[in-house]
């Protein structure tokens, strides 16, 4: 299983079987394990997405967690390490 980094806010080091799986990630790291239903994943989706274009002005898809993976990737917040 790949290895992953998030490089946004602090350096965060994670394995999934693919880069979508950074969504709920960073959903358990925002909210804690039990964070599933306190925000819809597409609100969460849009309202990291907003956040993150904030914090280094690039465009960042929101429309399903590859697309949002694939902006992160392709803008650095996001890369394979392993």
């Amino acid at each position: 299983m790949p290895k992953y980094r998030l490089n946004y806010g602090d350096q965060f080091e994670f394995f999934a079987q693919t880069p979508a799986e950074v969504v709920p990630v960073m959903q358990t790291r925002r909210y804690g394990p039990l964070s599933f239903g306190l925000e819809s994943e597409r609100l969460f989706m849009r309202r990291s997405a907003m956040e993150m274009c904030e914090w280094n002005g690039k465009d960042y898809y929101f429309h399903d967690r590859d697309a949002l993976a694939g902006s992160m990737i392709k803008n650095g917040l996001l890369e394979v390490i392993d």
